[in-house]
C-alpha cells in the first residue's frame, strides 16, 4: 500500500478535515463501508467502481470523481482491482462552502462530482498526469480553493459539530448550551447546515469511535464489557445499532476483520455483495474510466 496524507492548509480548515493519495490492490472484490461522520470526495484515478442500491440491488457505475454524503447505513461497493485515488474528507457543513446544493440533498447519496464541485473531470485528468502523489494532492488543494464560496457557516453550528466530535455521548441540551443555542434552534440549524439532526450525527460519531477503539489486534473483551465502557446503554441497544449501521452481527464482523486486519475495521472486504437483494449483474468491463 502507498498512502500519503497531506496536512490541510489553514485556509481550508475546518471545512476540509483530511487530504490524501492512496494506491493499493484491493483485498477482495466487494467492500462494505460503514457510516462515516464526514463527506468524502474521491477523485478516482483507476478503473470504475460500482455502488449498489440496498433496496433494489441495482448497481450504478462511478467512473471518475464522486462525492459521498453522510450515510445512515453502510454502503456496498464493488472496487476496481487496484484502488488509486486522491481524496478529501470534508466536514458535513462544508457543502455550503463548496457546493451549490443543500447538505440534506447529499445525505444518503453518492453523486458524481462533475459539475457538482466544478470540473472534476479535468482535475482528474491532471491528477493522473501528476509527477508524484504529493503533486496530485496539491492539484486537489488548488481546486478546492478555487471552489470556495463566501457562505459563512454559523459559528454556533461549528461549535456544536466540534462538541459532538469530542463527546458524542453528551446530552443534546448540553451541546446546544455550549454552542450558544437553544435545543430546538440547534436541531434546526444543524440539520440545515449539516444535512442531519445533531442526534443522528452523534449516533454516527459514537459508532465510528466505538469501531476505532476496538482492540482488534489483541485479546478481545466480551461484547458486554465493550458496551459497558461505551455510550450504548445496554447490549441489546448496541446490537440493534450495530446491525443497522453495518448489516452484520457483531460476531460475524469480528470473524471477518480478524481475517483481514484492523485497517479494514470500517471498510470490510467481502467475496460477495452480501446484503444486496437479488442476483448481482456482472461488471461488463474493467477498462479504465475515460
Amino acid at each position: 500500500m502507498a498512502y500519503l496524507e497531506v496536512p490541510v492548509p489553514a485556509d481550508l480548515a475546518p471545512d476540509v478535515l483530511r487530504l490524501w493519495h492512496l494506491e493499493q490492490p484491493v483485498e477482495r472484490r466487494y467492500e462494505r463501508i460503514f457510516p462515516q461522520p464526514a463527506l468524502h470526495l474521491i477523485l478516482n484515478l483507476s478503473d470504475p467502481y460500482r455502488v449498489f442500491d440496498l433496496q433494489t440491488g441495482a448497481a450504478r457505475t462511478l467512473g471518475a470523481g464522486f462525492l459521498s454524503g453522510l450515510q445512515p447505513r453502510f454502503l456496498m461497493t464493488e472496487s476496481p482491482p487496484v484502488i488509486r485515488h486522491v481524496a478529501a474528507e470534508l466536514a458535513p457543513f462544508a457543502a455550503a462552502r463548496f457546493l451549490d446544493l443543500p447538505a440534506a440533498e447529499l445525505t444518503g447519496t453518492v453523486r458524481e462530482s462533475q459539475g457538482l464541485l466544478g470540473d472534476t473531470d479535468a482535475l482528474r485528468q491532471a491528477a493522473r498526469r501528476a509527477t508524484d502523489p504529493a503533486a496530485a494532492v496539491g492539484l486537489l488543494v488548488d481546486h478546492l480553493r478555487a471552489q470556495l464560496r463566501p457562505a459563512v457557516v454559523p459559528p454556533a453550528v461549528v461549535r456544536a459539530w466540534a462538541g459532538i466530535q469530542q463527546n458524542p455521548d453528551a446530552p443534546m441540551p448540553v451541546i446546544a448550551a455550549t454552542a450558544g443555542l437553544s435545543h430546538h434552534r440547534l436541531i434546526d440549524e444543524f440539520r440545515s447546515w449539516c444535512g442531519v439532526t445533531p442526534k443522528v450525527y452523534a449516533d454516527i460519531v459514537r459508532f465510528r469511535q466505538f469501531i476505532q477503539a476496538l482492540p482488534l489486534q489483541g485479546p478481545m473483551p466480551s461484547w458486554a464489557e465493550l458496551v459497558a465502557t461505551s455510550g450504548y446503554y445496554d447490549q441489546p441497544h448496541f446490537i440493534r445499532v450495530f446491525r443497522a449501521f453495518t448489516g452484520f452481527s457483531p460476531s460475524r464482523y469480528l470473524d471477518i476483520v480478524a481475517r483481514y486486519g484492523a485497517e479494514y475495521a470500517a471498510f470490510v472486504p467481502l467475496d460477495e455483495p452480501d446484503g444486496v437483494p437479488g442476483p448481482v449483474p456482472e461488471f461488463s468491463t474493467r477498462r479504465p474510466a475515460p
